[in-house]
């Protein structure tokens, strides 16, 4: 046998010892979840009630000004619970139907953006955090509106920002991966 054969017989048995490896450790951990099923499922139901009774606390007098039509003063709150809680994306998700109620539909577009990437099940119909039908009418409602400013304002750097992030919200809504 000649060098090169040797380095090829070697450079097998490793593979096949790492392809082996990776088999078991794989079975090992299709074993362990296996025998958590249901557990797993519940931790998790638990976790997105728990996540939104918390927010539906920490955002109840947001809702309450948003219902009342005081939009500014529900902005004012946003700033004040995103200071105390800057790690929640859901003032995001508020803030964007405030913009939205207030007919700033850019804005809303941009802050739904923001929410998504900091919180991806929004846009995962698996999980009780999925907003993608409130998202999708806005992006459905928005998208002819910028595509008409974009013909009379072909420049403007928010028009493009907007329908980027419009884009970019029906991609994700859809289940593209960004």
């Amino acid at each position: 046998m000649d060098l090169i054969q040797k380095l090829s017989i070697t450079a097998l048995v490793l593979l096949s010892l790492i392809a082996g490896g990776m088999l078991i450790q794989h079975q090992m951990s299709t074993q362990g979840s296996a025998g958590k099923g249901e557990t797993g499922k519940i931790d998790i139901k638990k976790y997105y009630e728990k996540k939104i009774a918390r927010n539906a606390e920490i955002f109840a007098e947001v809702i309450k000004l948003q219902e009342q039509k005081k939009f500014t003063q529900a902005m004012k709150k946003l700033e004040e619970i995103r200071a105390a809680h800057p790690d929640n994306p859901q003032a995001y998700v508020y803030q964007a139907q405030i913009e939205y109620a207030q007919g700033r539909i850019a804005a809303a577009i941009h802050s739904y953006r923001t929410a998504v990437d900091q919180e991806p099940d929004y846009v995962d119909k698996k999980t009780p955090l999925f907003i993608g039908d409130t998202m999708l009418t806005l992006v459905n409602q928005a998208r002819g509106k910028l595509q008409r400013e974009k013909k009379l304002k072909p420049n403007d750097r928010t028009i493009l920002i907007a329908i980027d992030d419009l884009l970019y919200l029906q991609r994700r809504i859809a289940g593209g991966c960004e």
